[in-house]
């Protein structure tokens, strides 16, 4: 049996959010105070949907909070989320309460409110969240995207391998047989705009966008067989936008990289140039040809359009690429937006409102579910799992497990080493494992893990 979740909020975080925890036989109810909002997760989710304010106390009963397991605050008003956390611990003081909360005057060490006191068990900031993200990328300029596991030893990477690389043309099968040692486990590809979980009889074809489970330190031998043969490291580092994202990037990234900075409000830039001494900043809106021409575009390692408006970091990432900028990296706020931007040319696309999803849900699941991630723009989830003590998988190499068709094992966290899953995995009772599987096939694997 699910839980009982409540969601203030019905934005794209709470919509995904529903989505994907409704998916799991979980009772969800989502709140919001947007007449249209509330249609779209009418229509399209199995969840129940009220219409009003889900800070007022009134809202809260209607959704019956007092009853929840799981609370869960994500509108864009961090006052609204906050006051709907400190209402729901009173009616529900042991459900699982988070809230998104964006202002650093709630979340610094100087702020006269102490969320845990108010019964907020964890706030979750977006723009920490995809900076995170896009520092990841930019100091590995191979990857479209990329996410970590197991305290960063385990990578998921998403690239495109060269036409010419030593296992094109080959099978997974036969990759593994060539490389005894193999460095990486290939967990889905998309081509042509399908997404494929991988058998091995599954070759590997040009175009073909792969994700890859890979530790860490066989990143470079990865790359290597991919078809890069040592990754170039990134020097100059222009930054369109300065927004909360785009400043927390430039100073994240300015100790080791030579940054510009964009941004068109002269005052905006004169509060930037005392937080940020480091960083050069240049007033313009970043979609002129000729002042992009003029910074030496061509010569840029990596374009970041980081604006508030997605539209123009669309714009902008395609003219920088188009101008000669090695890489660009462009966010959006519309997770609908994906499967269309990878197209274009656009080296990656990062989306805070996806990251923020994922971020939840690494703290909504607990016990044996630790973590459900979606991959941006396919049709594949990331599940982090562990075995009930009495599960048929433990012990048996997985090459003898009747495996769901359309889920693969990517790695294994062993309690005291991280290993790249083969036929010979064994899994034992204290190890987590990353599954990689189509939406439908969810049920399917958590069947096996219990």
């Amino acid at each position: 049996m699910g839980n009982k979740i409540v969601i203030v909020g019905a934005g794209d975080v709470g919509f995904y959010l529903a989505k994907t925890l409704s998916k799991r036989d979980n009772s969800v109810t989502i709140i919001d105070l947007v007449a249209a909002k509330c249609q779209r997760a009418r229509q399209n989710l199995d969840i129940l949907v009220i219409e009003g304010n889900g800070a007022q106390s009134k809202i809260l009963h209607e959704a019956k909070a007092e009853e929840a397991d799981i609370f869960l605050a994500v509108t864009r008003t961090d006052e609204v989320n906050i006051i709907a956390c400190m209402k729901a611990h009173k009616m529900a003081p042991k459900a699982r309460i988070l809230a998104r909360v964006r202002s650093n005057d709630y979340l610094d060490k100087y702020s006269v409110l102490n969320l845990k006191e108010l019964g907020i068990d964890r706030v979750i900031n977006p723009e920490q969240m995809v900076a995170k993200e896009i520092v990841h990328l930019v100091q590995n300029s191979i990857a479209q995207e990329i996410m970590t596991y197991a305290n960063n030893e385990l990578y998921m990477v998403a690239l495109y391998p060269k036409n010419d690389c030593e296992i094109m043309g080959c099978s997974l099968q036969e990759i593994g047989q060539k490389y005894e040692d193999l460095a990486f486990r290939t967990v889905a590809i998309e081509r042509n705009g399908e997404t494929i979980i991988p058998t091995g009889k599954t070759v590997y074809m040009k175009d073909d966008k792969t994700f890859v489970i890979c530790r860490k330190d066989r990143l470079e031998e990865m790359y290597r067989l991919s078809g890069y043969r040592r990754e170039r490291k990134l020097k100059n580092i222009m930054i369109l936008g300065g927004s909360k994202l785009g400043r927390l990037v430039a100073e994240e990234l300015s100790g080791h990289f030579n940054i510009r900075l964009i941004e068109k409000d002269i005052e905006k830039l004169k509060r930037i140039s005392k937080e940020l001494p480091e960083v050069l900043l240049l007033e313009s809106d970043g979609l002129d040809m000729d002042f992009l021409e003029s910074e030496g575009i061509a010569e840029i390692d990596a374009f970041l359009a980081l604006t508030n408006d997605q539209t123009t970091n669309l714009f902008a990432g395609l003219m920088a690429k188009q101008m000669g900028a090695s890489k660009a990296i462009v966010h959006v706020t519309t997770p609908d937006y994906l499967p269309i931007v990878h197209g274009l040319g656009i080296n990656s696309v990062v989306s805070k409102n996806i990251s923020t999803v994922d971020a939840f849900m690494r703290y909504v699941l607990r016990g044996r579910v630790h973590s459900v991630m979606m991959l941006e723009g396919i049709e594949s989830d990331i599940i982090e799992l562990s075995p009930s003590p009495n599960s048929k998988i433990i012990g048996i190499p997985l090459r003898d497990m009747d495996f769901p068709v359309g889920a693969i094992v990517g790695a294994v966290i062993h309690p005291d080493s991280v290993e790249i899953a083969t036929g010979k995995t064994v899994i034992g009772p204290q190890d987590r494992v990353l599954v990689f599987t189509k939406e439908n096939k969810v049920s399917d694997v958590e069947t096996l893990f219990v």
